[in-house]
């Protein structure tokens, strides 16, 4: 069985297309004017042009990559330690720690540039830029050497492991599996009841973290919730299976 989207709208809204388009024409003027800087051995435009391309060039791929990826017909579920496992997208950890080490570079260069100015504002501004870098590197290393996470899901919990963190909330802790939006891409919440634990907060799962179709997560939540007697399943191939053949209800 195939399921309806409870995501009515999928893209931006009519702003931001307008904008991811603009960058888009933008990224391809600065390709054409790059190709002509190097015609004409112009090299301060060379390197003006070439981060310019870079830069854009991101910003169109990742907007891509969180609004237009393509719908993945089967799933891609994982038996993992015991535990049947939608991994995170390999591609939207290269996205973001390419923006991270961009600013890194670029607030390097901004501070160089404030010490070499020697001022008294400018020290201020050297300041600021070392730490930011230095905030946004630890960041980068958090991500890069956190691993790469997913949503894991045993018969006892659901387990959140992100760039850095992990959560976890029992199944008979979460009152409700809802869908929502953040930054017009779709978003799953696992709404806690009453707190059984000091520490007890909503699991957010952003879809532009996930492989799969943010429904077919959406759906087998909102299964396994509705149906504790098949959540033994999710310890084995059966919950796997269960998955990829889209057998999911809800009383």
């Amino acid at each position: 069985m195939y399921e309806d989207s409870p995501w009515q709208r999928t893209g931006p809204r009519l702003g931001m297309t307008i904008v991811f388009w603009s960058v888009a024409v933008s990224t391809v003027a600065a390709a054409a004017l790059l190709v002509v800087s190097v015609v004409n051995r112009d090299v301060p435009g060379v390197i003006g042009f070439a981060a310019g391309t870079v830069v854009l060039g991101h910003l169109v791929g990742f907007g891509a990559h969180l609004w237009w990826r393509p719908r993945r017909t089967a799933p891609r579920v994982a038996l993992l330690d015991g535990a049947v496992t939608f991994r995170f997208s390999v591609w939207t950890y290269y996205w973001l720690a390419s923006f991270m080490i961009m600013t890194i570079v670029a607030l390097l260069f901004l501070g160089w540039i404030a010490d070499l100015a020697a001022r008294g504002g400018a020290v201020v501004v050297e300041v600021m830029a070392f730490g930011a870098a230095a905030f946004f590197g630890w960041r980068l290393l958090r991500l890069i050497f956190g691993g790469r996470g997913g949503l894991l899901l045993t018969p006892a919990m659901i387990e959140h492991h992100g760039p850095g963190f992990v959560r976890r909330l029992g199944w008979d802790e979460v009152a409700a599996v809802v869908a929502g939006e953040l930054n017009d891409a779709p978003l799953i919440v696992l709404k806690p009841g009453a707190p059984a634990r000091p520490d007890i907060t909503p699991i957010a799962i952003r879809s532009v973290w996930l492989v799969d179709d943010p429904v077919i997560v959406y759906r087998t939540l909102r299964h396994y919730h509705a149906n504790p007697r098949h959540r033994p399943e999710l310890a084995g191939a059966a919950g796997a299976d269960r998955i990829r053949q889209r057998r999911f209800a809800t009383r």
